[in-house]
This record gives C-alpha cells, sequence and structure tokens, in this order.
C-alpha cells in the first residue's frame, strides 16, 4: 500500500507539473500570441504625395505599410510624366495599415503636330502656332530674294513635328531682298549722238 501511496503521490507531482505547464502557456498565449493575432491595425498618416514620381510615391507608401494603386492618368501642362497629381485618401488623413491609397498620375503635356508656317508673315505664323497651342519666338532673320520681310523663312522644330504643347517654336524670319550699296547707285550721263 505504501507503494501505491507513493506512486499516487509521484502521478500527482506529473498532474500538477503538467497542470503548470498548461496554465504558464496559456498565460503566454493570452498575454502574447493573442494579441498579435488579433490586434487591430495601427492608423498611419496619409503622407503627401502630389508632385512626386510614380516610383517614389510607392516606396514612400509601402515603407508605411500602405498599397498604391494608380486610378488614372491624366494629361497635365504642369506635371511631369508619371508624377502625382491627386491622391485618395488626402495628405494627413489617418488610414489603417495595408490599406489602399489611390493616385492619379500625369501623362504629361498633349503632343501637338507644328503645323507648317514657312512663307507666312509673322504676325499670321505666331497666330497658326498660338491656335495650335504652341509659342513663336524669332531667333534670327536674314535678307532674302524669294520672301519678303517678316515672312517666315524656315521653323525649328519644323512643321509636322510632334512637340508637346505649350512649346516654343523658333522662328527665322526674312528681311526682304538684300538692299544694294550705295557704291552701285549713282547716275548715268548719256549722250545721244
Amino acid at each position: 500500500m505504501a507503494m501505491q501511496q507513493e506512486k499516487l503521490k509521484k502521478a500527482g507531482y506529473w498532474i500538477l507539473i503538467g497542470l503548470g505547464i498548461i496554465l504558464v502557456t496559456a498565460f503566454l498565449t493570452s498575454q502574447v500570441v493573442m494579441p498579435i493575432i488579433f490586434a487591430k491595425p495601427k492608423d498611419v498618416e496619409v503622407p503627401d504625395l502630389v508632385n512626386k514620381n510614380i516610383s517614389s510615391a510607392k516606396r514612400t507608401l509601402k515603407d508605411l505599410g500602405l498599397h498604391a494603386i494608380v486610378s488614372d492618368s491624366v494629361w497635365s501642362d504642369t506635371q511631369r510624366i508619371e508624377n502625382v497629381l491627386e491622391q485618395d485618401p488626402k495628405p494627413g488623413t489617418l488610414a489603417k495599415l495595408e490599406s489602399t491609397v489611390y493616385l492619379v498620375i500625369s501623362r504629361g503635356s498633349k503632343m501637338v503636330v507644328v503645323p507648317s508656317v514657312t512663307g507666312l508673315d509673322y504676325e499670321e505664323a505666331f497666330m497658326t502656332l498660338r491656335v495650335s497651342g504652341l509659342r513663336a519666338a524669332v531667333v534670327d532673320s536674314t535678307f532674302s530674294l524669294n520672301y519678303p520681310a517678316n515672312a517666315v523663312l524656315r521653323s525649328l522644330p519644323q512643321s509636322g513635328a510632334k512637340v508637346e504643347k505649350n512649346s516654343t517654336v523658333r522662328l527665322y524670319l526674312s528681311r526682304g531682298p538684300e538692299p544694294l550699296p550705295d557704291s552701285l547707285s549713282y547716275e548715268y550721263e548719256y549722250e545721244y549722238p
């Protein structure tokens, strides 16, 4: 009988040790593991991404635990191609970790075709370029027998070229025919026989 009591006593110790291990494991699980599994996501302040390149914006969001989706791309005369124009949610807004920020990026300026202005009077060429969404700048003028004064001799970029809207087209103007030197303009005296 003494042996049975001793066996029961030893078994009781093992049961207590087992229960202790179970209780410690349950306590650690409830205090450490469960909060990690069931923790509410933290809020993150959405940064200002406007004017940033899309690659930089995506990297910034990833570092904060947010996702980026390009929802649209639009023409823009004010922003370089692939720069962020708009974002949703707005900068400073609190967002949940792993949430998505929607971005609208720039396609750059619209491309337009340079119209033919060769032979046109400067004012007419200026208006033609302006209507096409381009600017004009006179860069040089030279004498020409083929074109009257203030007519466009050539343009750079040339007609037919595709350029960004609001680009400047350089114009080379005619100064008309070159005047004769004074030494060639003299009076003839002719005697009739």
